[in-house]
Formats: structure tokens, sequence, C-alpha cells
């Protein structure tokens, strides 16, 4: 049946989950060249350098 109970729970599921993702992705990256320059004390230079290895890295990852 299309609007049963379990297929809403299923959706509010889902929604939820990707809810939760995208939050988690909108509040890693404004904080990430900070972090790098923490961890490696480097400058900021080299810490967008590791971010950019580290975002390219995630897309190969997604996409396979």
């Amino acid at each position: 049946m299309p609007g049963s109970a379990s297929s809403r729970r299923a959706v509010l599921f889902i929604f939820v989950t990707v809810l939760i993702d995208s939050i988690g992705f909108g509040l890693i990256p404004p904080v990430m060249p900070q972090l790098i320059v923490e961890l490696t004390g480097l400058g900021l230079g080299s810490a967008a350098a590791y971010g950019g290895w580290l975002a390219f890295a995630h897309a190969v990852v997604q996409f396979f």
C-alpha cells in the first residue's frame, strides 16, 4: 500500500539521515583549514593544499 505507516517511517528515516549528513558536511569545511593548521603546524597555504587533497580524496571515494 503506497501510504502505509511503514512506508512513511522509511521515508522519514531516509530524510533524517540525509539531513544529518548535510549538516555535518556544512559544518566541517569552514573549520577544516584552522584544524589542519593546528594539527600540522604549517601555514595556511599548506593547510589549503592539504584541504584540497582531502576534498579530492573524498570526491574519489564518493565516486566509487
